[in-house]
C-alpha cells in the first residue's frame, strides 16, 4: 500500500520527511521564499488562494497532481497524528518540545494500516468545546460567513447535509480540528469533489477584501467544520487519533485524565441541556 501524508509548510522550520511524509510548501505562488520541497504551485493548482484557503491549497495540489497513491493524508509541520502512543492518549493533543522532534516515531504502524485497508478514515481526536461549534465560530470569526455556509449547503446539497449542518456544526460541541485526515484515494477524491465546489460557492457570496489577514483564512476555517460534516453525514468509519503538537517551549498541562473527562462531560451535558445553541 502506498501512503502519502502531506506535511503542509509555509516557512523554513522543522518538518518530517520520509517515503510516507511529503513536505509541501503551501502558498508558494504568493510567497517571497522558495523552500526546498514540493510546491503547491506546480501543475493544476490554486496556490494563489493560500491566504484564504490555508493548507487546502496543498490538498488541492495533491488531488489534481499526485499519481499512484492508495492512501492520502494531511498534517502540518508542527502537528502530526500520534500513531504510536507517544503522548497522553486520552487527551486530544500533547505538546512536545522541538528538541525531541527528531527522536519521535511518527511512522504508521501495522495496526493503523489495517484500519485503512478496512476503509476507515483517520481524523483528529475531537475536542470538547465549551460552547457549540456555531457559537465558537462566532466568538473568533465573522458569524455571517457561517450563515452563508449554511445557506449554500441548504441550497446546493441534499437535505441530509443540511440536517447534518444543524446537528454537527450548529448544535454540537465536538470537533475534529486542523483539517487533518488520512483516507483512501477514492474517499479523498469524493471528498474533494464535494468540498471545493462548496467552498467556491461560499467564496462567490462573501467579500473578504476588507478582512484582516487572520480572518481572510476563512475557507481553511470553514473546511475544518466541513470535514466533520462530510464524514459524519456519510457515516464513514473513522478512527480518532490524538495529535502531537511541536513547540519550542511547550506548556506543561498538569490536568489529570479524570479532570479532563469530568470537564468534557460537563461541557457536553451543558450543550445538550440548552437544546438549541443559536
Amino acid at each position: 500500500m502506498k501512503i502519502k501524508i502531506l506535511v503542509c509548510c509555509h516557512k523554513n522550520d522543522i518538518f518530517k520527511s520520509s517515503d510516507v511524509y511529503l513536505p509541501i510548501q503551501v502558498g508558494r505562488a504568493i510567497s517571497n521564499t522558495t523552500l526546498n520541497m514540493q510546491g503547491d504551485n506546480e501543475g493544476i493548482n490554486i496556490s494563489e488562494k493560500n491566504d484564504s484557503y490555508c493548507e487546502l491549497t496543498g490538498m488541492y495540489w495533491a488531488w489534481k497532481n499526485l499519481k499512484d497513491v492508495d492512501y492520502i493524508g494531511l498534517c502540518h509541520y508542527r502537528r502530526y497524528f500520534d500513531f504510536n502512543h507517544i503522548g497522553r492518549m486520552v487527551f486530544p493533543s500533547t505538546t512536545i518540545g522541538t528538541s525531541l522532534f527528531d527522536s519521535l516515531n511518527l511512522e504508521i504502524n501495522s495496526k493503523i494500516k489495517s484500519y485503512l485497508e478496512q476503509g476507515t478514515c483517520i481524523v483528529a481526536k475531537p475536542v470538547h468545546l465549551h460552547t457549540s461549534l456555531y457559537l465558537q465560530y462566532c466568538e473568533g470569526h465573522y458569524s455571517p460567513d457561517f450563515k452563508v455556509m449554511g445557506d449554500v449547503i441548504r441550497e446546493t446539497l441534499s437535505p441530509e447535509y443540511y440536517q447534518g449542518f444543524w446537528k454537527y456544526l450548529v448544535e454540537s460541541n465536538l470537533f475534529s480540528p486542523y483539517n487533518m485526515f488520512i483516507m483512501n484515494w477514492k474517499q479523498f477524491d469524493s471528498y474533494c469533489k464535494w468540498l471545493f465546489p462548496l467552498l467556491q460557492a461560499i467564496e462567490d457570496r462573501v467579500d473578504i477584501s476588507h478582512y484582516p489577514p487572520f480572518q481572510k483564512r476563512i475557507y481553511g476555517y470553514l473546511a475544518e467544520r466541513l470535514l466533520n460534516l462530510y464524514i459524519k453525514t456519510n457515516k464513514l468509519k473513522r478512527l480518532e487519533l490524538p495529535i502531537l503538537k511541536i513547540a519550542d517551549e511547550p506548556e506543561v498541562d498538569n490536568i489529570s485524565w479524570v479532570r479532563y473527562y469530568i470537564r468534557s462531560f460537563v461541557r457536553d451535558l451543558a450543550i445538550k441541556a440548552t437544546g438549541n445553541s443559536r
